[in-house]
């Protein structure tokens, strides 16, 4: 699965660096850019780690805001 993921307030270095060490060691989780001017997140990863990735969200302090599918990108 792939989507962009608002996550309420990354406002600093500090935050992507959280938001980062949160995420790494998931599971399944193949891509993960973090966007700082939007507050939000694209993230690739198989869809059975969704709740492992919202568990790592909440671990990090992050609020899910809204969540958008996206489609696959070409490889």
């Amino acid at each position: 699965m792939r989507e962009r993921i608002q996550i309420d307030q990354i406002r600093c270095e500090r935050c992507v660096a959280r938001l980062t060490e949160h995420l790494a060691p998931l599971r399944g989780l193949h891509d993960a850019r973090i966007e700082m001017g939007t507050s939000s997140i694209v993230v690739e990863y198989d869809d059975e780690q969704r709740e492992a990735l919202d568990a790592a969200l909440h671990a990090a302090n992050f609020k899910v805001v809204q969540r958008e599918e996206l489609a696959a990108e070409p490889v």
